[in-house]
């Protein structure tokens, strides 16, 4: 264990952003790096967790109080605290392609780190609680927020499989390459009730799947040097739309949109022949962001199709966050 540390007396509020992940760009290795991607930091859903220093682990919360336990008692286990009260006050929603578990495990290494004065690095507390063997996108996000692309693992030396970071262990988080605000443009969130990809469902298909194509990176590569990264920086969501759209038909993101089933595919369609400039999944979905020049008769057209789902569904408009996770204290 480390050395023991100073308590402290403050109570501190945490919110945190949510990550869109648009893709993986190299699931092949031949270049000697796997892994790499590029997503973006949204401000909803958000976890806001109010903490407190206790002589025990105490934590109200509506779906994560199981997991915000284990994540404290492994914390324990390297560095020596007693406890911590954690009242969650709002819930980003699991397995949707939220990247919740990064943002949930942050906010609570953040919350160890500040209030008993470990003094660590964003880095460091995510080496701590185990993000970051596949994307460091949910881990930038949480530190600066943004648009923001991450360079992936030396292959096979630091990474020696395509496995995602819930079963990459002992992985550092991948060198972040570049982070740029993104425009201040209203963001459709999509969120059709289909089924959840994870654990060994998502095990099994990165298993079977991979190693893909080299010409899947290549194409990836060339829609985010010449088509992506222009577009964010001079704000140009009409051309960020088309690359976007261009992203949903091939590779990795046809694996995730496939995995689903029809009703995801379904959705984006809709989106895009009722005036989305583009529609893409984040990770393995079943959120997915849309753009338009008139959002509101975007989401009304949305509510009602997906109203006609067998499952239903929910949207809700969204913004980029800029400025990645907020801890302040309160009394």
């Amino acid at each position: 264990m480390k050395g023991e540390t100073n308590l402290s007396r403050e109570r501190i509020h945490i919110t945190t952003p949510s990550r869109l992940h648009f893709s993986l760009i190299d699931l092949n290795g031949e270049l000697g790096r796997i892994d790499g991607g590029f997503g973006l930091a949204i401000n909803e859903p958000k976890f806001e967790i109010f903490a407190e220093p206790a002589d025990d682990i105490l934590v109200e919360s509506e779906n994560y109080r199981e997991r915000a336990t284990s994540i404290l008692k492994n914390l324990q286990t390297t560095y020596r605290f007693p406890g911590l009260r954690l009242r969650f006050t709002s819930e980003i929603p699991t397995h949707c392609g939220f990247g919740s578990g990064t943002q949930l495990s942050l906010a609570i290494a953040s919350a160890v780190n500040v209030l008993y004065d470990l003094n660590l690095s964003v880095t460091e507390l995510a080496i701590a609680v185990g993000r970051g063997g596949t994307s460091g996108i949910g881990i930038a996000a949480f530190e600066s927020g943004g648009f923001i692309v991450d360079g992936g693992h030396r292959y096979p030396e630091e990474k020696s499989s395509f496995l995602p970071s819930s079963a990459a262990e002992n992985i550092a988080p991948p060198p972040i390459l570049l982070r740029y605000d993104f425009p201040d443009v209203p963001l459709l969130i999509v969120l059709p009730n289909c089924s959840r990809i994870y654990g060994e469902a998502e095990l099994e298909l990165f298993r079977t799947l991979c190693p893909q194509p080299t010409s899947v990176a290549t194409r990836l590569a060339h829609l985010l040097l010449l088509q992506i990264l222009p577009a964010v920086i001079e704000k140009d969501m009409l051309s960020f739309g088309k690359a976007l759209n261009a992203i949903q038909t091939f590779g990795w993101k046809r694996v995730e949109i496939d995995a689903q089933g029809v009703e995801l595919q379904h959705t984006v369609d809709f989106l895009k022949e009722n005036g989305a400039l583009g529609a893409g999944v984040s990770s393995w979905g079943p959120a997915m962001c849309a753009f338009s020049e008139d959002i509101g008769k975007l989401k009304r057209k949305t509510e009602n199709f997906l109203s006609s789902l067998p499952n239903g569904g929910s949207c809700f408009v969204a913004s980029a966050n800029n400025t990645g996770a907020e801890i302040r204290k309160v009394g």
